[in-house]
């Protein structure tokens, strides 16, 4: 045999060990991937959920999607109403496809066709504590299996938060003793303040499009702040508290905007309860108008 069908052996060994260890890799490489996304890839996201949730409960009287035949039904009525998308609403478990279909032949999601554990029935009144939403598995935001089993939850005030695989179980045993000490203001999603605004003609509105700015101060037993939101658009949301801001103490708001600014309203706030639970703001013009308000009913 001569130097080039040697050569010629070893080049076709060294190939052939290339080959094995590419197929190997790519074999593994598979395995992992498969493991690490059970379900495949996916971007539905929580953050997502969340926002849609808020506007639906905004948008009816502080209560979350329910009254269908199951949780997942229910849920189906943020498609209904064009605050969430199919793709969404299938989370992390369940083809984007399936559900899409579903969806979009005007039939509700079930069990088998939503991967998201929504807990029906709740209201923005319910205790801040108590979880809305999270994935039936413990998966990551792309869809990857979480180390050690934790997964991302949504609270009823809308806040995200991540529990860990061993809090787990104290987690929904907490959700149990909270759910059964629900009462009938949470039940009922009953605000604890409700504000209207008075404008300087006698309207009664609680809205307004445009910047305003609302200030306010509280003093309690043990301590007292002050400051302030700006923000654009002021829609009947912020003019209505579903939790007390004190449990006990007093807080006063004054209201502006355009032109106009309110008179100081102070609501004293008794074990969690708001005295009163009603308030007005009524405007005043402060200035030569700089432009119009334009009240939505």
């Amino acid at each position: 045999m001569n130097a080039g069908m040697k050569l010629g052996k070893t080049t076709r060994s060294v190939l052939l060990v290339l080959v094995a260890l590419i197929v190997g890799g790519a074999i593994v490489l598979g395995g992992y991937w498969r493991w690490k996304y059970p379900y495949g890839r996916s971007h539905c996201c929580i953050i997502q959920m969340m926002f849609a949730l808020a506007r639906y409960a905004d948008d009816h009287g502080g209560r979350y999607p329910a009254g269908e035949a199951t949780p997942e039904a229910s849920l189906s009525l943020l498609y209904r109403g064009e605050y969430m998308g199919a793709y969404t609403l299938s989370g992390m478990t369940v083809p984007p496809e399936k559900t899409e279909a579903i969806l979009k032949a005007g039939r509700l999601l079930g069990p088998d066709s939503c991967g998201w554990h929504y807990v029906e029935g709740l209201t923005k009144a319910d205790d801040p504590r108590l979880g809305l939403l999270w994935c039936k598995e413990p998966l990551g935001h792309n869809g990857g299996r979480t180390r050690y089993g934790g997964r991302q939850i949504l609270r009823v005030d809308g806040s995200p938060e991540w529990v860990s695989g061993s809090q787990w179980p104290d987690f929904l045993a907490e959700q149990e003793r909270l759910l059964s000490q629900r009462g009938h203001r949470a039940k009922e999603s009953r605000p604890v303040l409700t504000a209207h605004i008075m404008l300087p003609d006698g309207t009664v509105t609680n809205a307004f499009r445009g910047p305003y700015t609302m200030a306010r101060t509280s003093s309690g037993p043990s301590s007292s702040s002050s400051g302030s939101l700006s923000a654009n658009n002021l829609d009947p949301s912020q003019l209505v508290w579903y939790h007390p801001e004190l449990d006990d103490g007093t807080v006063t708001y004054t209201l502006s905007f355009s032109n106009l600014i309110s008179e100081a309203l102070s609501v004293e706030f008794r074990d969690g309860v708001a005295v009163p639970e009603e308030i007005t703001f009524r405007m005043k013009t402060v200035s030569s108008p700089l432009r119009p308000p334009v009240p939505t009913r």
